[in-house]
């Protein structure tokens, strides 16, 4: 994707659905020309700038905070502020690793954005799948269980230990991309930490809602 793009993001998590242990029946999807058509389309868009306010909810536990994503390809930097109760936190990833710096002074390395958030603050955000989900796309280097609509677009999919239902589309200046979605994460998944804190946390799970970006021009892009 070439220049910058805003997204605003809205996500809800909370803590009382559950995975279910079938996968999902569905015909192969590679064979559809849409489906096709929009992977080649959107995996292409590697680069953005995204804004959203983050609500988890895990047995008791339940925290907010604003997000500011920024990705150039392989790079990224993500800023929570008010997270978790911990004030600012700046995660900055590459291949080679993350650095999480806490309030400007405390830092932590660790090989992914995942690790540093949920060695610190002990929450359990995927960040690198949602790169790929949040574009309607399930990430392409591990297995997957899809299900399509009518229109070729994900419907759902089963993926690291996550079921993601996409709710709703919207176009965005142009784009077709997802509006809501709703993660349910395999309570055999969560780290350990999460399982021990509060035994009533089955399972995990994440709303989001999709509502504006920009397309570097400081011109908001409203969905129609």
């Amino acid at each position: 994707m070439n220049g910058k793009r805003w997204f605003s993001v809205c996500l809800l998590v909370s803590a009382c659905a559950q995975v279910p242990s079938a996968p999902i029946d569905s015909d192969p999807p590679t064979e559809n020309p849409s489906w096709q058509q929009r992977q080649l389309f959107l995996s292409d868009y590697e680069t953005w700038n995204l804004g959203a306010r983050l609500a988890v909810k895990v047995g008791r536990r339940h925290e907010t905070a604003t997000i500011f994503w920024r990705r150039r390809g392989h790079t990224s930097r993500i800023d929570l502020f008010g997270a978790f109760g911990a004030g600012r936190v700046r995660i900055s990833e590459d291949p080679q690793g993350a650095v999480l710096v806490k309030d400007d002074k405390d830092s932590v390395k660790g090989q992914s954005a995942d690790e540093v958030l949920y060695r610190t603050l002990g929450w359990h955000v995927p960040f690198k799948q949602m790169g790929y989900w949040l574009r309607g796309l399930p990430e392409p280097e591990l297995p997957v269980t899809i299900e399509l609509d009518k229109n070729g677009r994900l419907k759902k999919l089963i993926q690291s230990g996550w079921q993601v239902t996409f709710l709703e589309y919207r176009i965005y200046a142009g784009l077709e991309l997802p509006r809501k979605l709703y993660l349910v994460a395999d309570p055999d998944m969560l780290p350990a930490r999460i399982q021990r804190e509060d035994d009533q946390a089955e399972s995990f799970s994440v709303k989001i809602v999709i509502s504006q970006w920009h397309d570097g021009d400081d011109k908001a892009k409203n969905s129609r």
